[in-house]
């Protein structure tokens, strides 16, 4: 079972989880929301949006992706159980989170071709000011569009048991597998512009490729992990008979396990590609390995006051 399996008139009538299928949910969901808490902790006290505009886009992307974490995954064994007066709100949030984070990875390659092509301007271009106006522009057409869709839903006795138009939910997937293939496409051509710089040193080429490992790692992690599923998806809705069969389906789950692990692994990706974000968990650590060991030492020291002393015997020679 999963977030979108409403393409048709009703959904599965299967609502039990195993207890593996809980534990995954669980676990992505409970790794998932920790590594996003810690990237929005770093952005939010240490990140300087002024000064790196771009890093909008980022948290809003893992803003998408906490709230998937944490209203999708720790969730989903248990929503057969919810109030059905919770499920349009429910499909309202995970739809528009879903379809955030692949606009936002747009907007990211868009923003690295703008710096790619117009160095000298790029800071007249992008603007904190204006990142923020796509941004809330971004979230509210798509929170519209949703509430669009949402409305068409209709719920046969839970929250896993939907009947929706399909020619209307055919919107959704479309617009997964437009986003991705523009993701990508503009990925290849930044690479493209890039590698080809002539009027650049080794040195300086080497450190701009550095500045757009996130971004290639990002876009092409999430061409791997979500675009898949989303084809298969895609294409069931125009394949009739031919695609429900037992093979089909096993590589349609299959290929959603991977989406899921997909959104739980963004935020580590972001920690990893991104300095910034390295460099500030590494001097936690180290404080807290530093703190550690001061306790340690300290907790030492006061045993050794608090030992009584070693008396060394009279010698009495005869």
């Amino acid at each position: 079972m999963n977030s979108t399996d409403v393409a048709k008139n009703v959904t599965s009538p299967t609502e039990d989880f195993t207890l593996g299928e809980t534990a995954f949910y669980l676990s992505c969901g409970i790794a998932g929301t920790i590594f996003n808490v810690i990237v929005l902790g770093i952005a939010m006290r240490y990140i300087n949006t002024e000064d790196k505009p771009r890093q909008i886009i980022v948290i809003n992307m893992t803003v998408a992706d906490l709230l998937m974490c944490i209203v999708y995954m720790k969730t989903r064994p248990w929503l057969s159980h919810f109030s059905t007066f919770l499920c349009h709100p429910y499909y309202l949030i995970i739809w528009t989170c879903q379809m955030c984070s692949c606009l936002n990875l747009v907007w990211l390659n868009v923003d690295k071709l703008i710096y790619i092509q117009f160095p000298l301007h790029y800071y007249q271009i992008v603007t904190r000011k204006r990142l923020l106006w796509i941004s809330a522009a971004t979230w509210i057409g798509l929170i519209a569009l949703n509430i669009a869709l949402v409305s068409f839903l209709e719920v046969d006795g839970s929250c896993l048991r939907l009947v929706l138009n399909p020619y209307v939910y055919l919107l959704n997937p479309i617009f997964y597998v437009v986003m991705i293939i523009t993701s990508f496409s503009l990925s290849a051509l930044i690479y493209c512009i890039a590698h080809n710089l002539t009027h650049m040193e080794e040195r300086q080429k080497s450190k701009l490729f550095r500045r757009l490992f996130f971004l290639f790692s990002s876009t092409l992690w999430t061409f791997f992990t979500c675009l898949p599923y989303r084809l298969l998806y895609l294409f069931r809705s125009f394949c009739g008979e031919f695609c429900h069969n037992s093979a089909y389906f096993f590589a349609t789950t299959l290929f959603f396990r991977l989406l899921i692990v997909g959104i739980m692994v963004n935020p580590v990706i972001t920690i990893w590609t991104q300095r910034i974000y390295r460099l500030r968990l590494m001097r936690v650590f180290g404080q807290l390995r530093e703190n550690s060991s001061t306790e340690v030492l300290m907790v030492s020291n006061r045993r050794a006051s608090e030992r009584p002393p070693e008396h060394t015997p009279l010698r009495c020679d005869m």
